[in-house]
């Protein structure tokens, strides 16, 4: 391999930086683009002892991979031997810098933000398993957290290989993250990456190391002890790391359906590691007398004598130079003291801003003098500081992002009462927690376009009532509504899908991702003939949705199938919001009877790429209705001579004899209808006289 160094030049266009690592796969380099403004690129340098051809041919393969979580991928340059590879720089922190941030401060990440991780990542594995590739190395060292967006991104794909190729090719994998097939020539699968996923989603619940977490002799997963998880959210998470290849999921699509089926957990924050020692709330200590300080006492001052008047000296005569300098110096008094009090002011508000410290109340205890609150140490007010000058960046409403971070502290800690925490040095853990909730919903807000993040704090009942009306006058009934809105929402509010809308500072997000969603929203009415098939195409954008208002006579059957890409989703409802069909995969349903004329039907993309549906739609007479049951026939009875037919039975009348055998005498009775007489005969007429 040649030297390189920084300052180097690579193709008249490239200038080294900095070495950012070396390992089996060649130098990693960060570099500027001298074309492109000095853009910040990475160079992986290859030497001509390693594999060039495969990494060439893969880097051709990477190209068409096209996803906002994964770097895009540029030329190859060869120079002096050595194979340059040229992709896109993604700035932020790797999830194992994150990791051992939290370490330091006993704290691991917490279920919300695991969950929302994996379901975050799975879409970026399902394209890559797309294009046929298996990334090979999935470890929190190659996953990024990006600092524009908080999105976590793939990095270092030199270990990828194609599905069913040969995988010994990935034999540098990070230890304990890989699975054992990796490795041993057994054939590289989608589940493979899968199973990395579940050992990082394990490592960064417990906040130990693989090594620590697998068994030697089984190879089985112990799982930590004190980690408490919903038994769905845990049984999901052992599929991903099963050795058991009936119990795996299949692809990347169905363990994404199977983590979006999971409720939310409310907090998508930090929390504190099980077994940690450091107390976040300490107990008041009750001061001893011994250390209660004696102030003391000052005897008073003897009377001083009134000194005696001294004679006033004669008044000097001035000169008028000296008149006209004073009376400038007067003039200028009152300006200097307003701009120092003014000064004065702005100095406190700010430190007033930035300490937010609870005033105490009047019936607090005395608090003696050693456990006043101090202010704030260097570090933390410059942490402080950069938050403000972030928010103003970002044009958000300071106080209501400061209210939002403060009701997330408080709900995580409600043994508080409410209580903020102080400037005092036994807060310092609860002001390390409130930043770190500070920094996580600040990468959600910064998701949001700048027409919606300058409003927050802004919405009101109104502007959304506004929009559900404009909204059923096209036929969108306002339950779907909100519904739809509530899914939409994850990404701000992690927890609430399909829940009523969320109380102050926590609405605003919400309006946000209504006004987001309505912009992506589409409407097209659907009318469908008795006994008459149809067709429908349509294409949704990606993180947007469809809703169509199918006709239907009322009474009729309709017969829908829905087709398009696993990662949208459907559901079904009628004209007054009642959910026909539950939100699932894209599927073929039946409404037996259409009892209001009218079926929604709502299609939202989860992907990152817009996708074509097709809907084929058909409406059916109601099928006839039953004939009526026959009436039943009288029982009869059994005959009393073998030979006999049956009769009817008739019931005993009151004053009926009774046979020895114990039957009732039958008495004769006139037939029901007696035939009809004879015909009289008719005499003939007598002759005429």
């Amino acid at each position: 391999m040649a030297s390189a160094a920084p300052g180097v030049v690579i193709a008249e266009r490239y200038r080294l930086e900095a070495e950012l690592g070396d390992g089996t796969q060649g130098k990693l380099w960060r570099a500027s683009d001298q074309l492109a403004a000095e853009a910040p690129i990475v160079l992986r340098q290859l030497g001509p002892d390693q594999d060039q051809p495969r990494l060439q041919e893969l880097w051709a393969q990477l190209r068409g991979v096209l996803h906002p979580q994964v770097p895009r991928f540029g030329e190859v340059i060869s120079r002096d031997g050595d194979l340059w590879l040229v992709r896109e720089w993604q700035g932020g922190r790797t999830y194992r810098e994150l990791i051992e941030a939290r370490r330091e401060r006993q704290l691991v990440f917490g279920n919300g933000e695991v969950m929302l991780l994996l379901r975050q990542l799975l879409p970026v594995l399902a394209v890559l398993h797309g294009q046929e590739l298996v990334h090979g190395d999935l470890c929190p060292a190659n996953l990024l957290r990006r600092d524009r967006d908080g999105l976590p991104v793939l990095l270092d794909f030199g270990l990828t290989t194609g599905l069913g190729n040969d995988s010994r090719a990935a034999t540098g994998a990070t230890p304990g993250y890989a699975p054992p097939e990796l490795g041993r020539g057994a054939p590289a699968a989608a589940w493979m990456d899968l199973y990395s996923l579940g050992v990082v989603a394990l490592v960064l619940l417990s906040g130990e190391e693989p090594a620590g977490l697998l068994d030697p002799a089984s190879l089985s997963w112990r799982w930590p002890s004190g980690l408490a998880l919903d038994p769905p959210f845990q049984a999901a998470i052992e599929r991903l790391i099963s050795a058991d290849p009936a119990r795996r999921f299949s692809s990347a699509g169905n363990a994404l359906e199977a983590f979006q089926q999971l409720p939310m957990p409310e907090s998508t924050g930090p929390v504190p590691r099980a077994d940690r020692t450091v107390v976040l709330v300490p107990p008041p200590a009750a001061a001893s007398p011994a250390q209660q300080i004696q102030l003391p006492q000052t005897q008073p001052a003897a009377a001083e004598p009134t000194p005696s008047p001294q004679p006033v000296p004669p008044v000097l005569a001035r000169s008028r130079q000296q008149n006209k300098e004073e009376a400038v110096e007067g003039r200028l008094w009152p300006l200097v003291v307003t701009l120092a009090l003014s000064a004065v002011v702005g100095i406190s508000l700010g430190w007033w801003l930035l300490g937010r410290s609870s005033a105490p109340s009047d019936t607090q205890a005395e608090v003696p003098l050693q456990q006043l609150p101090s202010s704030l140490p260097p570090a933390e007010v410059d942490q402080r500081q950069q938050l403000l000058n972030r928010l103003r960046a970002l044009q958000v409403n300071r106080g209501w992002f400061l209210k939002l971070v403060d009701s997330s502290l408080l709900a995580q800690f409600p043994e508080r009462g409410g209580r903020l925490p102080g400037d005092g040095l036994e807060d310092a853990p609860l002001r390390r927690v409130w930043n770190e909730l500070a920094e996580d919903w600040l990468v959600r807000v910064e998701t949001l376009p700048l027409s919606l993040r300058s409003r927050l704090g802004g919405f009101s009942a109104g502007d959304w009532e506004a929009q559900q009306q404009r909204l059923a006058g096209q036929g969108l009934s306002p339950p779907v509504l909100r519904q739809l809105v509530s899914g939409n929402a994850q990404n701000l509010l992690p927890g609430r899908a399909g829940k009523d809308i969320p109380p102050e500072p926590q609405r605003q997000l919400w309006y946000a991702a209504a006004q987001q969603t309505l912009e992506n929203l589409r409407i097209e009415s659907i009318e469908v003939a008795p006994e008459q098939a149809r067709i429908v195409s349509a294409r949704i954008q990606a993180g947007g949705a469809r809703v169509f208002p199918i006709r239907v006579p009322k009474g009729y059957r309709l017969s829908l199938g829905v087709n398009g890409s696993p990662l949208m989703q459907m559901s079904v409802y009628d004209s007054n919001g009642t959910q026909l069909e539950p939100k699932g995969p894209l599927r073929r349903i039946t409404v037996e009877r259409v009892e209001d004329s009218q079926v929604q039907v709502l299609v939202s993309n989860d992907g990152v790429a817009a996708a074509s549906i097709s809907l084929t739609l058909q409406v059916e007479a109601p099928p006839p209705e039953p004939p009526p049951e026959p009436r039943p026939e009288p029982a009869l009875t059994e005959p009393d001579a073998p030979g006999l037919p049956l009769v009817p039975r008739t019931p005993t009348a009151p004053n009926q004899p009774i046979r020895p055998g114990g039957e009732a005498e039958q008495q004769p009775s006139r037939p029901a209808n007696p035939p009809p007489a004879p015909p009289r005969p008719i005499a003939p007429p007598a002759p005429p006289p």
